[in-house]
Protein backbone atom coordinates (compact mmCIF):
# COMPACT_ATOMS: atom_id res chain seq x y z
CA UNK A 1 0.00 0.00 0.00
CA UNK A 2 1.02 3.48 -1.04
CA UNK A 3 1.39 5.64 1.48
CA UNK A 4 -0.73 8.44 -0.06
CA UNK A 5 -3.27 5.40 -0.25
CA UNK A 6 -3.09 5.46 3.46
CA UNK A 7 -3.29 9.27 4.04
CA UNK A 8 -6.43 8.64 2.56
CA UNK A 9 -8.14 6.00 4.22
CA UNK A 10 -10.56 7.27 6.73
CA UNK A 11 -10.12 5.65 10.09
CA UNK A 12 -13.37 5.80 11.37
CA UNK A 13 -15.67 3.14 12.72
CA UNK A 14 -17.76 2.54 9.91
CA UNK A 15 -14.74 1.08 7.94
CA UNK A 16 -14.37 -1.19 11.16
CA UNK A 17 -17.63 -2.69 10.99
CA UNK A 18 -17.25 -3.46 7.30
CA UNK A 19 -13.57 -5.16 7.91
CA UNK A 20 -15.90 -7.37 10.49
CA UNK A 21 -18.03 -8.10 7.86
CA UNK A 22 -16.08 -8.72 4.98
CA UNK A 23 -13.25 -10.32 7.42
CA UNK A 24 -11.08 -8.54 4.79
CA UNK A 25 -8.70 -5.49 5.57
CA UNK A 26 -8.12 -3.11 2.52
CA UNK A 27 -6.52 -0.53 4.33
CA UNK A 28 -5.63 0.32 8.10
CA UNK A 29 -8.56 1.56 10.06
CA UNK A 30 -8.97 3.52 13.10
CA UNK A 31 -10.80 6.61 14.47
CA UNK A 32 -10.84 7.31 18.32
CA UNK A 33 -14.47 6.14 19.09
CA UNK A 34 -16.55 8.80 20.65
CA UNK A 35 -19.27 7.98 23.34
CA UNK A 36 -21.77 7.36 20.32
CA UNK A 37 -22.32 7.09 16.08
CA UNK A 38 -24.10 10.01 16.66
CA UNK A 39 -21.44 12.44 17.23
CA UNK A 40 -19.09 11.57 14.25
CA UNK A 41 -18.47 14.10 11.90
CA UNK A 42 -17.02 17.30 13.22
CA UNK A 43 -15.31 16.07 15.57
CA UNK A 44 -13.67 13.27 14.11
CA UNK A 45 -10.01 13.55 14.24
CA UNK A 46 -7.87 12.11 12.07
CA UNK A 47 -4.29 11.48 13.17
CA UNK A 48 -2.52 10.47 10.40
CA UNK A 49 -3.94 13.74 8.64
CA UNK A 50 -2.95 15.47 11.36
CA UNK A 51 0.67 14.22 11.27
CA UNK A 52 0.98 15.00 7.66
CA UNK A 53 -0.37 18.64 7.99
CA UNK A 54 2.46 19.29 10.36
CA UNK A 55 0.39 19.17 13.89
CA UNK A 56 1.30 15.93 14.60
CA UNK A 57 3.18 17.52 17.66
CA UNK A 58 -0.08 18.61 18.94
CA UNK A 59 -1.63 14.88 19.07
CA UNK A 60 -1.98 14.74 22.78
CA UNK A 61 -4.88 12.31 24.77
CA UNK A 62 -5.78 15.75 26.46
CA UNK A 63 -6.69 16.81 23.30
CA UNK A 64 -8.01 13.56 21.66
CA UNK A 65 -10.01 13.32 24.98
CA UNK A 66 -11.77 16.82 24.19
CA UNK A 67 -11.93 16.90 20.38
CA UNK A 68 -13.45 13.35 19.71
CA UNK A 69 -14.89 12.21 23.19
CA UNK A 70 -16.01 15.76 24.06
CA UNK A 71 -14.70 15.17 27.68
CA UNK A 72 -14.16 17.93 29.91
CA UNK A 73 -10.72 17.34 31.48
CA UNK A 74 -11.71 19.67 34.47
CA UNK A 75 -14.49 17.29 35.57
CA UNK A 76 -12.11 15.78 38.22
CA UNK A 77 -12.29 12.41 36.77
CA UNK A 78 -9.84 10.75 34.35
CA UNK A 79 -11.27 11.66 30.60
CA UNK A 80 -8.18 10.64 28.90
CA UNK A 81 -8.66 7.21 30.26
CA UNK A 82 -10.90 6.25 26.98
CA UNK A 83 -8.21 7.28 25.00
CA UNK A 84 -5.05 5.33 26.52
CA UNK A 85 -7.57 1.97 26.04
CA UNK A 86 -8.07 2.80 22.71
CA UNK A 87 -4.81 3.65 21.51
CA UNK A 88 -3.59 0.32 23.43
CA UNK A 89 -6.17 -1.40 20.91
CA UNK A 90 -4.85 0.26 18.12
CA UNK A 91 -1.82 -0.96 18.50
CA UNK A 92 -2.91 -4.51 19.33
CA UNK A 93 -5.05 -4.22 15.98
CA UNK A 94 -1.97 -3.18 13.88
CA UNK A 95 -0.02 -5.63 15.61
CA UNK A 96 -2.64 -8.31 14.64
CA UNK A 97 -2.73 -7.00 10.99
CA UNK A 98 1.01 -7.11 10.28
CA UNK A 99 1.19 -10.72 11.47
CA UNK A 100 -1.48 -11.21 8.72
CA UNK A 101 -3.05 -9.85 5.98
CA UNK A 102 -0.71 -7.08 6.01
CA UNK A 103 2.53 -9.45 6.19
CA UNK A 104 3.45 -8.05 2.55
CA UNK A 105 2.48 -4.40 3.24
CA UNK A 106 5.57 -2.36 1.54
CA UNK A 107 4.05 0.60 4.35
CA UNK A 108 3.61 0.01 7.87
CA UNK A 109 1.14 2.42 10.08
CA UNK A 110 2.85 2.58 13.50
CA UNK A 111 1.54 4.10 17.16
CA UNK A 112 4.41 3.96 19.75
CA UNK A 113 3.49 3.18 23.11
CA UNK A 114 3.16 6.33 25.55
CA UNK A 115 2.34 8.87 22.65
CA UNK A 116 -0.25 8.81 19.50
CA UNK A 117 1.43 10.11 17.01
CA UNK A 118 1.40 8.28 13.89
CA UNK A 119 4.39 7.33 11.78
CA UNK A 120 5.01 5.23 8.84
CA UNK A 121 8.11 3.15 8.04
CA UNK A 122 9.15 0.93 4.93
CA UNK A 123 9.35 -2.99 5.57
CA UNK A 124 13.03 -2.44 5.53
CA UNK A 125 13.00 -0.37 7.92
CA UNK A 126 11.05 -2.49 10.10
CA UNK A 127 12.54 -5.75 12.11
CA UNK A 128 11.42 -9.12 12.25
CA UNK A 129 10.80 -8.67 15.77
CA UNK A 130 9.26 -5.12 15.78
CA UNK A 131 5.38 -6.90 15.29
CA UNK A 132 5.76 -9.13 18.39
CA UNK A 133 3.82 -11.67 19.45
CA UNK A 134 4.02 -11.66 22.88
CA UNK A 135 1.85 -8.75 23.68
CA UNK A 136 -1.61 -10.76 22.31
CA UNK A 137 -4.25 -9.24 24.93
CA UNK A 138 -4.70 -12.07 26.92
CA UNK A 139 -3.73 -14.77 24.89
CA UNK A 140 -6.25 -13.86 21.98
CA UNK A 141 -5.48 -15.59 18.67
CA UNK A 142 -4.76 -13.32 15.33
CA UNK A 143 -7.16 -11.26 14.66
CA UNK A 144 -9.94 -12.32 17.09
CA UNK A 145 -10.22 -9.40 18.88
CA UNK A 146 -9.13 -6.66 16.64
CA UNK A 147 -11.70 -7.21 13.94
CA UNK A 148 -14.78 -7.07 16.60
CA UNK A 149 -13.71 -5.01 19.83
CA UNK A 150 -15.14 -1.61 18.95
CA UNK A 151 -18.16 -3.33 18.13
CA UNK A 152 -18.45 -5.36 21.23
CA UNK A 153 -17.55 -2.28 23.37
CA UNK A 154 -20.68 -0.73 21.95
CA UNK A 155 -22.83 -3.40 22.20
CA UNK A 156 -21.69 -4.00 25.63
CA UNK A 157 -22.47 -0.25 26.28
CA UNK A 158 -25.85 -1.20 25.25
CA UNK A 159 -26.40 -4.14 27.03
CA UNK A 160 -24.91 -3.10 30.38
CA UNK A 161 -27.35 -0.13 30.50
CA UNK A 162 -30.40 -2.22 29.60
CA UNK A 163 -29.22 -4.48 31.96
CA UNK A 164 -29.01 -1.83 34.92
CA UNK A 165 -32.12 -0.56 33.87
CA UNK A 166 -33.87 -3.71 35.16
CA UNK A 167 -31.64 -5.13 37.69
CA UNK A 168 -33.80 -2.74 40.74
CA UNK A 169 -37.21 -3.15 39.28
CA UNK A 170 -40.02 -3.52 42.17
CA UNK A 171 -39.99 -7.08 42.95
CA UNK A 172 -43.49 -7.02 44.11
CA UNK A 173 -45.27 -10.19 42.48
CA UNK A 174 -42.41 -11.56 41.35
CA UNK A 175 -41.63 -15.70 41.68
CA UNK A 176 -38.99 -16.78 44.17
CA UNK A 177 -36.76 -17.38 41.08
CA UNK A 178 -36.42 -13.70 40.62
CA UNK A 179 -36.39 -12.50 43.84
CA UNK A 180 -33.21 -13.95 44.18
CA UNK A 181 -32.27 -12.82 41.02
CA UNK A 182 -33.04 -8.90 42.18
CA UNK A 183 -30.92 -10.21 45.64
CA UNK A 184 -28.50 -11.32 44.00
CA UNK A 185 -27.61 -8.07 41.89
CA UNK A 186 -28.14 -5.95 45.06
CA UNK A 187 -25.42 -7.82 46.37
CA UNK A 188 -23.44 -7.30 43.10
CA UNK A 189 -24.29 -3.47 43.25
CA UNK A 190 -22.66 -2.98 47.04
CA UNK A 191 -19.42 -4.33 46.10
CA UNK A 192 -19.26 -1.92 42.87
CA UNK A 193 -21.35 -0.41 39.83
CA UNK A 194 -18.94 -2.10 37.66
CA UNK A 195 -19.17 -5.34 39.28
CA UNK A 196 -23.06 -5.44 38.60
CA UNK A 197 -22.44 -3.81 34.70
CA UNK A 198 -20.29 -6.41 33.97
CA UNK A 199 -22.46 -9.45 35.30
CA UNK A 200 -25.08 -7.75 33.55
CA UNK A 201 -23.74 -7.45 30.76
CA UNK A 202 -21.84 -11.47 30.84
CA UNK A 203 -24.90 -12.87 31.77
CA UNK A 204 -26.73 -11.42 28.10
CA UNK A 205 -23.39 -11.65 26.26
CA UNK A 206 -24.09 -15.36 27.09
CA UNK A 207 -27.65 -15.73 25.38
CA UNK A 208 -25.65 -15.03 22.22
CA UNK A 209 -23.70 -17.89 21.94
CA UNK A 210 -25.57 -20.28 20.20
CA UNK A 211 -25.40 -20.89 16.91
CA UNK A 212 -22.26 -22.10 17.52
CA UNK A 213 -21.77 -22.02 13.96
CA UNK A 214 -21.77 -18.25 13.42
CA UNK A 215 -18.33 -17.47 12.97
CA UNK A 216 -19.35 -13.58 13.01
CA UNK A 217 -21.31 -14.11 16.02
CA UNK A 218 -18.58 -15.83 18.02
CA UNK A 219 -16.11 -12.80 16.98
CA UNK A 220 -18.58 -10.38 18.40
CA UNK A 221 -19.49 -12.26 21.63
CA UNK A 222 -15.87 -12.74 22.13
CA UNK A 223 -15.69 -8.60 22.13
CA UNK A 224 -17.84 -8.30 24.52
CA UNK A 225 -16.93 -10.88 26.84
CA UNK A 226 -13.55 -8.93 26.40
CA UNK A 227 -15.64 -5.95 27.45
CA UNK A 228 -16.44 -7.53 30.68
CA UNK A 229 -12.47 -8.57 31.25
CA UNK A 230 -12.10 -4.51 31.17
CA UNK A 231 -15.07 -3.76 33.39
CA UNK A 232 -14.10 -6.17 36.33
CA UNK A 233 -10.62 -8.09 35.08
CA UNK A 234 -11.28 -10.15 38.67
CA UNK A 235 -14.98 -11.84 37.43
CA UNK A 236 -14.84 -15.24 36.37
CA UNK A 237 -17.54 -14.91 33.75
CA UNK A 238 -15.74 -12.54 31.46
CA UNK A 239 -12.93 -15.22 30.89
CA UNK A 240 -15.37 -18.05 30.78
CA UNK A 241 -17.64 -16.35 27.97
CA UNK A 242 -14.47 -15.61 26.11
CA UNK A 243 -13.53 -18.89 26.51
CA UNK A 244 -16.20 -20.48 25.01
CA UNK A 245 -16.51 -18.00 22.09
CA UNK A 246 -12.84 -19.11 21.02
CA UNK A 247 -13.59 -22.65 21.21
CA UNK A 248 -16.39 -22.31 19.03
CA UNK A 249 -13.90 -20.32 16.59
CA UNK A 250 -11.75 -23.53 17.30
CA UNK A 251 -14.50 -26.64 16.39
CA UNK A 252 -15.71 -24.77 13.19
CA UNK A 253 -12.39 -23.71 11.97
CA UNK A 254 -10.51 -26.63 9.56
CA UNK A 255 -7.45 -27.64 10.54
CA UNK A 256 -4.90 -24.48 10.39
CA UNK A 257 -2.60 -22.87 12.37
CA UNK A 258 -5.62 -20.37 13.34
CA UNK A 259 -7.71 -23.57 14.31
CA UNK A 260 -4.67 -24.74 16.92
CA UNK A 261 -4.31 -21.13 18.52
CA UNK A 262 -8.17 -19.97 18.86
CA UNK A 263 -8.00 -23.57 20.74
CA UNK A 264 -5.12 -22.88 22.99
CA UNK A 265 -6.63 -19.11 23.77
CA UNK A 266 -9.75 -20.92 24.83
CA UNK A 267 -7.94 -23.31 27.16
CA UNK A 268 -5.83 -20.48 28.40
CA UNK A 269 -9.08 -18.53 29.35
CA UNK A 270 -11.08 -21.12 30.52
CA UNK A 271 -8.27 -22.07 33.02
CA UNK A 272 -8.40 -18.61 34.07
CA UNK A 273 -12.37 -19.01 34.38
CA UNK A 274 -11.76 -21.92 36.78
CA UNK A 275 -9.06 -20.51 38.94
CA UNK A 276 -11.49 -17.83 40.14
CA UNK A 277 -14.44 -19.78 40.46
CA UNK A 278 -13.56 -23.73 40.50
CA UNK A 279 -17.28 -23.96 41.76
CA UNK A 280 -19.06 -22.03 39.25
CA UNK A 281 -20.85 -24.58 36.68
CA UNK A 282 -20.38 -22.21 33.94
CA UNK A 283 -16.76 -22.44 34.34
CA UNK A 284 -16.76 -26.11 34.74
CA UNK A 285 -18.33 -25.77 31.18
CA UNK A 286 -15.98 -23.60 29.89
CA UNK A 287 -13.40 -25.37 29.83
CA UNK A 288 -15.49 -28.69 28.62
CA UNK A 289 -15.76 -26.89 26.03
CA UNK A 290 -12.14 -26.07 25.56
CA UNK A 291 -11.08 -29.28 26.03
CA UNK A 292 -13.27 -30.45 23.45
CA UNK A 293 -12.17 -27.84 20.83
CA UNK A 294 -8.46 -29.43 22.04
CA UNK A 295 -9.68 -32.72 20.78
CA UNK A 296 -9.68 -34.12 24.56
CA UNK A 297 -13.34 -35.47 24.31
CA UNK A 298 -12.86 -37.50 27.44
CA UNK A 299 -12.01 -34.40 29.62
CA UNK A 300 -14.90 -32.73 28.41
CA UNK A 301 -16.95 -35.27 28.79
CA UNK A 302 -16.46 -35.04 32.60
CA UNK A 303 -15.99 -31.60 32.97
CA UNK A 304 -19.51 -31.10 31.53
CA UNK A 305 -21.19 -33.62 33.65
CA UNK A 306 -19.26 -32.16 36.49
CA UNK A 307 -20.72 -28.77 35.52
CA UNK A 308 -25.02 -30.31 35.12
CA UNK A 309 -24.31 -31.26 38.85
CA UNK A 310 -22.94 -28.02 40.26
CA UNK A 311 -25.90 -26.33 38.49
CA UNK A 312 -28.43 -29.12 37.09
CA UNK A 313 -31.03 -25.91 36.25
CA UNK A 314 -28.55 -24.12 33.84
CA UNK A 315 -30.13 -24.46 30.26
CA UNK A 316 -26.76 -23.04 28.77
CA UNK A 317 -24.58 -25.85 30.85
CA UNK A 318 -26.77 -28.25 29.88
CA UNK A 319 -26.36 -26.95 25.69
CA UNK A 320 -22.93 -27.53 26.29
CA UNK A 321 -22.90 -30.84 27.53
CA UNK A 322 -25.76 -31.69 25.04
CA UNK A 323 -23.28 -30.65 22.35
CA UNK A 324 -19.92 -32.09 23.75
CA UNK A 325 -21.89 -35.72 24.29
CA UNK A 326 -24.02 -35.26 20.59
CA UNK A 327 -20.33 -34.32 18.47
CA UNK A 328 -17.95 -36.87 20.57
CA UNK A 329 -20.52 -39.61 19.43
CA UNK A 330 -22.43 -40.31 23.39
CA UNK A 331 -25.72 -39.76 21.10
CA UNK A 332 -27.94 -41.22 24.47
CA UNK A 333 -26.48 -39.26 26.59
CA UNK A 334 -27.25 -36.27 24.33
CA UNK A 335 -30.52 -37.13 24.20
CA UNK A 336 -31.18 -37.42 27.96
CA UNK A 337 -29.40 -33.78 28.03
CA UNK A 338 -31.18 -31.90 25.12
CA UNK A 339 -34.74 -33.30 25.89
CA UNK A 340 -35.40 -31.58 29.11
CA UNK A 341 -39.12 -31.54 28.95
CA UNK A 342 -39.34 -28.37 30.86
CA UNK A 343 -37.81 -26.57 27.87
CA UNK A 344 -39.31 -28.44 24.96
CA UNK A 345 -42.83 -27.44 26.44
CA UNK A 346 -42.31 -23.78 26.15
CA UNK A 347 -40.53 -21.00 24.29
CA UNK A 348 -37.29 -20.36 25.52
CA UNK A 349 -34.69 -18.39 22.79
CA UNK A 350 -31.88 -18.52 24.91
CA UNK A 351 -30.90 -22.99 24.73
CA UNK A 352 -30.24 -24.58 21.52
CA UNK A 353 -31.68 -28.20 23.27
CA UNK A 354 -34.24 -28.50 20.56
CA UNK A 355 -31.26 -28.50 17.20
CA UNK A 356 -29.25 -30.72 19.89
CA UNK A 357 -31.60 -33.16 19.71
CA UNK A 358 -32.98 -33.28 16.40
CA UNK A 359 -29.31 -33.46 15.12
CA UNK A 360 -28.85 -36.36 17.96
CA UNK A 361 -31.92 -38.16 16.44
CA UNK A 362 -30.97 -38.34 12.94
CA UNK A 363 -27.54 -40.43 13.90
CA UNK A 364 -30.10 -42.78 15.49
CA UNK A 365 -32.08 -43.49 12.24
CA UNK A 366 -35.02 -41.56 14.30
CA UNK A 367 -35.47 -39.25 11.04
CA UNK A 368 -38.83 -38.16 11.42
CA UNK A 369 -38.21 -36.71 14.93
CA UNK A 370 -35.17 -35.05 13.47
CA UNK A 371 -37.64 -33.18 11.15
CA UNK A 372 -39.85 -32.33 14.10
CA UNK A 373 -37.23 -31.00 16.58
CA UNK A 374 -35.74 -28.72 13.71
CA UNK A 375 -39.73 -27.56 13.25
CA UNK A 376 -40.40 -26.48 16.73
CA UNK A 377 -37.08 -24.92 16.68
CA UNK A 378 -38.10 -22.75 13.87
CA UNK A 379 -41.43 -22.24 15.54
CA UNK A 380 -40.34 -21.08 18.83
CA UNK A 381 -37.23 -18.72 18.11
CA UNK A 382 -34.55 -21.05 18.60
CA UNK A 383 -31.08 -20.24 17.49
CA UNK A 384 -30.92 -21.82 13.65
CA UNK A 385 -27.57 -22.25 11.63
CA UNK A 386 -26.96 -23.45 7.98
CA UNK A 387 -26.09 -27.04 10.09
CA UNK A 388 -29.87 -27.12 11.32
CA UNK A 389 -31.20 -27.10 8.09
CA UNK A 390 -28.82 -29.68 6.31
CA UNK A 391 -29.83 -31.57 9.13
CA UNK A 392 -33.14 -31.24 8.23
CA UNK A 393 -32.62 -31.62 4.63
CA UNK A 394 -30.70 -35.61 5.54
CA UNK A 395 -33.20 -36.35 7.33
CA UNK A 396 -36.02 -36.03 4.51
CA UNK A 397 -33.55 -37.98 2.04
CA UNK A 398 -32.96 -40.49 4.18
CA UNK A 399 -36.61 -40.98 4.37
CA UNK A 400 -36.86 -40.69 0.59
CA UNK A 401 -39.24 -37.54 0.51
CA UNK A 402 -36.98 -36.11 -2.36
CA UNK A 403 -39.27 -33.35 -2.92
CA UNK A 404 -39.21 -31.86 0.40
CA UNK A 405 -35.75 -32.96 1.15
CA UNK A 406 -35.10 -30.69 -2.17
CA UNK A 407 -37.46 -28.02 -1.25
CA UNK A 408 -35.28 -27.57 1.82
CA UNK A 409 -31.71 -27.51 0.40
CA UNK A 410 -33.17 -24.69 -1.78
CA UNK A 411 -33.93 -23.10 1.28
CA UNK A 412 -30.62 -23.30 3.00
CA UNK A 413 -28.81 -22.37 -0.39
CA UNK A 414 -30.52 -19.18 -0.15
CA UNK A 415 -30.54 -18.86 3.20
CA UNK A 416 -26.39 -19.66 3.69
CA UNK A 417 -25.58 -19.56 -0.07
CA UNK A 418 -21.35 -19.98 0.90
CA UNK A 419 -21.56 -21.87 3.97
CA UNK A 420 -19.19 -24.68 4.24
CA UNK A 421 -21.38 -27.28 5.22
CA UNK A 422 -18.86 -30.08 5.12
CA UNK A 423 -15.77 -28.06 6.47
CA UNK A 424 -18.12 -27.08 9.53
CA UNK A 425 -19.39 -30.75 9.90
CA UNK A 426 -16.20 -32.53 9.61
CA UNK A 427 -14.00 -30.23 11.89
CA UNK A 428 -16.50 -30.53 14.99
CA UNK A 429 -17.41 -34.14 14.70
CA UNK A 430 -14.96 -36.46 16.78
CA UNK A 431 -15.87 -39.34 14.23
CA UNK A 432 -16.14 -37.96 10.88
CA UNK A 433 -18.19 -40.76 9.28
CA UNK A 434 -21.07 -38.71 11.55
CA UNK A 435 -20.39 -36.17 9.32
CA UNK A 436 -20.63 -37.66 5.77
CA UNK A 437 -23.59 -39.54 6.96
CA UNK A 438 -25.01 -36.10 6.61
CA UNK A 439 -23.03 -35.10 3.55
CA UNK A 440 -24.15 -38.34 1.41
CA UNK A 441 -27.55 -37.34 1.83
CA UNK A 442 -26.85 -33.71 1.25
CA UNK A 443 -25.35 -34.95 -2.47
CA UNK A 444 -27.98 -37.54 -2.77
CA UNK A 445 -30.30 -33.93 -3.65
CA UNK A 446 -27.62 -32.19 -5.52
CA UNK A 447 -25.93 -30.60 -2.80
CA UNK A 448 -22.32 -29.66 -3.50
CA UNK A 449 -19.77 -27.87 -1.27
CA UNK A 450 -18.96 -23.98 -2.43
CA UNK A 451 -15.74 -24.85 -1.22
CA UNK A 452 -14.54 -26.71 -4.23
Amino acid sequence: MALEAQARCSFNLRRVLMMQQAAFLDCLVFDFLSASEDSFGPTEVDIVEEDLAGRGDQIRSKTIAQDVYDRDTSEGTDPENIVRVDARRLRQFLELHYEGIGRDDPVRLCVDSGGYRPRFETVSETSSVSISTKTKRIGLPLGAFAIGAVVGALVAVGLAQDGQETAFAGVSGSSETDTDAYLQRAAIYEKSPAALQAFNLAQQARTMIFPIFDRQRQLLVLSVFEGVIEIDPEYFAGYAGAAQALASLAVITPPSDAKTEYAEAAMKLANQAVSFAPDQAWSQSAKSWASFANRDYEAALQLSRRASKLDPNDGAVLDFLGAVAMFSGEFEEAIETADRLSLLDSSNQRFANRNISGATYFHLGEYQTTVERFEEAKQLGDPLSAPSLAYVTAALSAMGQDYAAKAKLAELERAWPEAPIDAMLKSIHKDVENAEAVLRELRKQGWVSPMR
